[in-house]
């Protein structure tokens, strides 16, 4: 189909790039405008929607706005919070004190609003110039993140700063500097499934706030727990980050992100019109999702679309999710549980109705009783981190004025068991009406076999899970009998003795170089990362 390659995630995108492809809706321009104002923002959405996507047109908009806004944005990523999985509840409190202060002053100092030996943030470390407390502070949140490696080596963990110490210094900052405020955009800002960083963040993310200082944070839906101290109504505005698939520019919008990135592809997707929507709207709004079976679909046409909306909807997105359960055991019973209910239930239920009316059963919504089962609420939950689902109201009235939630099911899932899926997506389109449900009461049979299951307990399987990753033999790795071998001469014959050493130590073995050793410790490395990264 061509031969450029379609980026599907933002952080293999420039900032160029990100002004390049930005394809403006009128729900993107609201959205960007709240996350540049002095509101303190809660992004939320599933993975591939574009929250990082939106958080970097804000980013670039106030960078280029900067010569007379005086707002400077400053940029932190927090996809590195699992590695701070740890019995000491301070680690990751003073790791992120650390990341955002020296985000903060480096960005300050390229902007040049920090000058050479300033002391605008001495209070943080006892009268030092700005420049070294960044690089104590980057010193110290790395040795915090290498820490997993060897977690009963003696560490320090104090930041010596708190939240108040912060607030304060950028105060300083704006008064001595001309800066009128700081905007803090903080990606993969809680960190799945470990609720008590969560809850730590967003009592910071509260304490942060102050005239000069506001914080806009981008998470998961339904996987992210806010902690009794931080009240969404009072603390911050939440925005959802869903395209809607109902909208009557949507189909436009989604060509436009493809064309964008490769303007090549323009007039194949205008030979093919359909295909494509049928493709658009299968991604219900997830732009990653519609780049990647574009890509897969190449060259595009109704065989390749057909073939890869069996593949991609029928099978990955639900092996995807079904993964979740590997990393994170102590979910594995309501992850399948989940994945069987959607399947077996809901989109079952919608073919055996469309099968016995002779006509196709429009519905792609479904209703939960708020009195379902805990167990069965975080399911539906890690569905719509996954994207299967996404929440489309609360509170809402079903039959006999009972209430619950409704989702959406994505349509992708829902169209691609028929026999001609681009022609079942096509028939869909303009017939659906949020009105209209599959309703599952609060004791509906198919709960029943998760019905008593303990959510509180999960969190601590997942923890003693983590541990055994580390513990995992160097013969379950994927490396070479070779290398294997010359691991466990040097002693270090499970995980975390090999991620304990450097690559150094790892070239004393004999023919063992720096690609070799770096292979090891990549392996090695990966061996937890997936297990960690959600």
């Amino acid at each position: 189909m061509s031969k450029n390659e379609l980026q599907f995630r933002t952080e293999d995108l420039t900032l160029e790039d990100v002004g390049k492809f930005f394809v403006e809706t009128e729900f993107d321009r609201q959205t960007i405008d709240v996350l540049k104002s002095k509101k303190t923002v809660v992004l939320q959405g599933a993975r591939g929607v574009g929250k990082s996507f939106l958080l970097k047109v804000a980013q670039k908009e106030m960078d280029e706005e900067f010569p007379n806004s005086k707002t400077l944005a400053v940029y932190v990523t927090f996809n590195k919070a699992g590695l701070l999985q740890t019995s000491d509840p301070e680690r990751f409190k003073h790791w992120m004190l650390a990341k955002i202060c020296n985000r903060i002053i480096r960005e300050a100092r390229k902007k040049g609003v920090l000058q050479n030996k300033s002391s605008v943030f001495a209070t943080l470390s006892s009268g030092a110039d700005d420049e070294a407390i960044a690089s104590r502070l980057e010193t110290l949140w790395t040795s915090l993140e290498d820490a997993w490696k060897n977690d009963s080596a003696p560490l320090e963990t104090d930041s010596g700063i708190d939240p108040e110490m912060i607030k304060d210094a950028v105060e300083d900052l704006c008064d001595q500097s001309g800066v009128r405020r700081i905007a803090l955009l903080i990606d993969e800002a809680a960190h799945v499934f470990i609720p008590e960083q969560q809850r730590q963040f967003f009592t910071v993310m509260r304490d942060l706030r102050s005239p000069y200082l506001s914080v806009k944070a981008a998470v998961y839906p339904g996987v992210t727990y806010f902690g009794d101290s931080f009240q969404m109504s009072h603390d911050a505005e939440l925005i959802n980050v869903n395209r809607n698939i109902l909208e009557p520019d949507y189909l436009a919008s989604m060509r436009q992100i493809v064309i964008r990135q490769d303007s090549t592809l323009e007039k194949v997707i205008n030979r093919n019109g359909a295909v494509f929507d049928a493709l658009a709207f299968a991604s219900s709004g997830n732009p990653r999702t519609l780049l990647k079976t574009i890509s897969a679909a190449s060259p595009l046409n109704t065989t390749n679309a057909q073939r890869v909306m069996k593949e991609y909807y029928r099978d990955t997105i639900w092996s995807e999710h079904s993964a979740l359960a590997d990393r994170y055991v102590g979910h594995n019973s309501v992850i399948h549980w989940g994945i069987d209910f959607i399947k077996h239930e809901v989109i079952s239920t919608l073919r055996r109705g469309s099968r016995q009316a002779g006509d196709h059963d429009k519905r792609v919504f479904l209703w939960i009783h708020r009195d379902a089962p805990a167990a069965v609420k975080e399911a539906l939950r890690l569905l719509c981190y996954s994207g299967i689902l996404h929440e489309a109201g609360t509170w809402v009235v079903a039959t006999r004025g009972l209430t619950g939630t409704r989702y959406m099911l994505n349509i992708g899932t829902r169209t691609a068991p028929e026999a001609d899926p681009v022609s079942a997506t096509n028939q869909l389109r303009g017939s659906i009406s949020i009105k209209r449900f599959i309703e599952f009461g609060a004791n509906h049979e198919a709960y029943e076999s998760i019905a008593r299951l303990d959510v509180e307990k999960m969190d601590e399987v997942q923890q003693e899970y983590i541990r055994s990753q580390l513990d995992r033999s160097v013969d379950l790795l994927d490396l070479t009998a070779f290398a294997r071998k010359k691991c466990k001469e040097l002693g270090y014959d499970t995980v975390r003795k090999i991620l304990a050493a450097s690559e150094t130590d790892l070239q004393k073995a004999k023919q063992v170089g720096p690609v070799r050793s770096r292979r090891v410790m990549n392996t090695a490395t990966a061996a937890v990362m997936e297990h960690l990264s959600g």
